[in-house]
């Protein structure tokens, strides 16, 4: 099978590929830092004459899709397949694999550093810093930078899957009062966590944190009395 690689890959990654399916065309969108568009795509998959394609960003859409059904499969490297049209690959037959929770801890890792940023007053302080502004004592820091802890915090999430989860674990240490809203999760799985409703979330949270797809669903979900 030759596989037309899109996405950006290692050296182990595409040599695995190649071990497991046979010809690999590596065409990484990030030479031209951009994803390919439509007609981009069309033109490299004609040329290239792949079987399957392993993409990232690129724009799967329609057109693609039906000028190309013989693709025995189109893989994914992201969190959700939102550039590939999932109907029309499904119309044709061709599976759509993608990698879900592929970036959580990194979610999971920016989620802390910004709250305890933001909590603490650091960029500020930094710019502080920057301007020379220690002349002005350090109680005038002192008063105007020292924020608060994350400690003893009610942390809420919107959407309890993959990253959610694991920023909960994480910040149990500090430690923090978890809760969520998730009408998707089996509240029994997770005991030590505080099942509510959305309002009550945004009601009774120190800190909330949105981890959500756009879909119609979401759309408008969240608003300025939320």
């Amino acid at each position: 099978m030759k596989i037309l690689v899109t996405a950006p890959y290692n050296e182990k990654g595409l040599f695995d590929l190649k071990q497991s399916f046979g010809e690999v065309v590596y065409k990484p969108w990030k030479v031209n830092d951009r994803a390919y568009n439509e007609e981009e795509l069309l033109h490299l998959l004609y040329e290239t004459e792949a079987e399957a394609l392993i993409t990232e960003h690129d724009h799967v859409t329609a057109n693609v899709i039906n000028a190309n059904a013989h693709l025995q499969f189109i893989g994914v490297c992201r969190g959700t397949p939102s550039n590939v049209d999932l109907k029309v690959a499904t119309k044709n037959g061709i599976p759509v694999f993608y990698t879900p929770a592929r970036n959580a801890q990194a979610v999971a890792e920016m989620f802390i550093s910004n709250v305890v940023a933001f909590m603490r007053h650091t960029i500020p302080a930094r710019q502080w810093l920057v301007d020379r502004k220690w002349d002005k004592g350090a109680h005038t820091s002192y008063l105007e930078f020292k924020g608060c802890e994350l400690a003893g915090k009610t942390v809420g999430m919107v959407g309890f899957g993959a990253i959610g989860q694991l920023i909960a674990r994480m910040i149990e240490g500090y430690p923090c009062k978890i809760q969520y809203y998730d009408p998707f999760v089996n509240a029994s799985q997770f005991p030590a966590y505080n099942s509510l409703s959305l309002e009550e979330v945004f009601s009774t949270s120190d800190i909330v944190s949105i981890h959500l797809p756009v879909t119609e669903e979401t759309k408008g979900m969240i608003d300025e009395f939320k």
